[in-house]
């Protein structure tokens, strides 16, 4: 609602309780200015209301000035404070519309900010799914090679296809479920702890490399599980994405770990220092 919609029906009330001899005298007070004296002396300035007393005061000195074309000393004060009051009104008035274009501000800034959040979130859920169906994506594609043998995995895998194949079909449709990304989220999020993979992934690694993530373990034994996992996934050739999706920590943490992994490596006197660096390049 505008500012004008609350504030004239104030006015038409206003108008409408306005004393009856001052509404009189105002009529007068230009082409009879003496008829209007006459009326206003029969009025008690005591009983008025602040509103009509200022009125009365403004029109007793117009009807005067008309009459007898000077101010005396009453009428002067008394129109003085009949300015006074209108000044005081005009200040309120004022105050009213900034008190409500302030709140108005603050309605239009609250919804935007509301706005803006909600925008914000729906961004980061999109870069989250984002996130996981590119890692859903990379597994199936590396990890289905290695697992196709096995019963198990290969119904993991197999469902794991279908899903990331009916994501990209109907990505940004109203046929994409919740339930897709949902049944995406728990698949990839159990191969972080699921032992038969990572026993795939080093045997496929150990096809290439005899040995290479026994002899890690013999020569690091101190490495913490998460360790050994993040060499394992890095050394397989999973991305800082899947690598994060996997070991639910964002990149930064990824290759600050990564970076300290190479660094014990270095700085250790393994004969297998070269091989073990090599695949974390």
């Amino acid at each position: 609602m505008k500012f004008w919609q609350i504030i004239l029906p104030v006015l038409a009330l206003a108008s409408c309780t306005r004393n009856h001899a001052l509404r009189e005298a105002g009529r007068l007070v230009e082409s009879y200015p003496d008829s209007a004296l006459t009326i206003l002396e029969g009025v008690s300035p005591e009983a008025l209301s602040q509103r009509d007393r200022a009125e009365y005061d403004y029109l007793s000195a117009q009807a005067f000035y008309n009459t007898y074309f000077f101010l005396d000393d009453h009428h002067s004060i008394g129109l003085s404070r009949a300015y006074r009051y209108r000044e005081q009104q005009r200040n309120r008035v004022s105050n009213i519309a900034l008190l409500v274009a302030a709140i108005l501000a603050t309605l239009v800034l609250y919804f935007w900010a509301k706005k803006a959040q909600t925008e914000k979130q729906l961004l980061i859920q999109k870069e989250e799914n984002d996130r996981l169906l590119s890692a859903a994506e990379e597994l199936r594609s590396r990890m289905g090679a290695i697992v196709k043998n096995e019963k198990k995995q290969g119904s993991t895998f197999d469902a794991l296809d279908r899903l990331c194949e009916q994501y990209y079909i109907y990505e940004g449709t109203e046929n994409l479920q919740p339930r897709i990304i949902r049944e995406v989220r728990s698949i990839v999020e159990g191969l972080r702890s699921d032992s038969s993979v990572q026993k795939n992934l080093e045997q496929s690694l150990s096809a290439k490399y005899p040995g290479v993530m026994t002899r890690l373990r013999a020569d690091f034994p101190k490495w913490k599980d998460e360790d050994f996992l993040l060499y394992l996934f890095s050394a397989s050739g999973f991305s800082s994405t899947t690598i994060s999706t996997l070991l639910e920590k964002e990149k930064p943490y990824i290759y600050n770990r990564i970076y300290r992994l190479k660094e014990r490596i270095k700085n250790s006197d393994t004969t297998d220092k070269e091989l073990f660096l090599s695949l974390l390049s």
